[in-house]
């Protein structure tokens, strides 16, 4: 087996760079949204209302604070659900 010998210089070189590396490796996972492209297609997912038929008021949508990254118990896992999208899966809440 061959010795593998390190100057004090490179071992502070690669600690420093995967300490810097390694909170930006998390903060690019988390930052990013869902989107369950096999149940869109299937349900003809769109990001414009069909008439007065929208997200916004279908039973099956589900609000979150922002309007625009909500969710739909159709499409689990999808973050992505707008108040203004449509697809076939649409039904008006009562009242």
């Amino acid at each position: 087996m061959e010795d593998i010998k390190l100057s004090r210089r490179q071992l502070l070189k690669m600690g420093s760079i995967a300490l810097v590396a390694a909170p930006l490796v998390g903060l690019s996972t988390t930052a990013s949204a869902n989107q369950n492209a096999a149940v869109r297609a299937a349900l003809h997912f769109q990001n414009k209302p069909n008439g007065a038929k929208r997200c916004g008021v279908c039973m099956n949508f589900l609000p979150k604070a922002d309007l625009n990254k909500s969710g739909c118990k159709l499409y689990p896992g999808d973050d992505e659900i707008c108040q203004n999208c449509y697809c076939n899966g649409f039904v008006q809440k009562a009242g």
